[in-house]
């Protein structure tokens, strides 16, 4: 109601006259391609309806002769299940989540308490490598 009062208001200041204009989106009723999950609008598209009694909706003649041959959405790169498969789109889903790096620690191992690998971490390398000849 705002954006019309403006308009009619700007309409009077700069002298000219027109009639009262509606805002309001039209609404358009689509449809979901059965296999691709694309937008269907009408006068688009043609419905197939199976044995079974059960409606399928293509967008054209590709995604219908496709479906018949059952060659599945998932392997063709254009189809939207490809891309919610592989996780294209939808940038605005936080980033990606990070994966947590693992912690180091020191476990005793058998011969050995967890006191004596410190010490002998702890000791200069060359004590060591004494030790280790000796």
């Amino acid at each position: 109601w705002l954006k019309l009062s403006l308009l009619h208001s700007l309409a009077l200041v700069c002298g000219t006259t027109f009639s009262f204009v509606r805002l309001v989106a039209m609404v358009i009723k689509t449809d979901l391609c059965a296999y691709t999950e694309y937008r269907i609008y009408p006068g688009r598209g043609q419905r197939f309806v199976a044995k079974d009694g059960k409606v399928s909706f293509f967008i054209n003649s590709k995604a219908d002769s496709l479906f018949h041959q059952r060659i599945k959405a998932v392997k063709l790169r254009w189809t939207q299940a490809w891309r919610r498969m592989n996780k294209k789109g939808k940038v605005d889903e936080q980033a990606k989540k990070r994966t947590r790096k693992a912690q180091k620690f020191q476990k005793a191992i058998v011969g050995m308490s967890l006191d004596d690998i410190k010490k002998k971490k702890a000791q200069k390398p060359e004590l060591r490598q004494a030790a280790k000849e000796a």
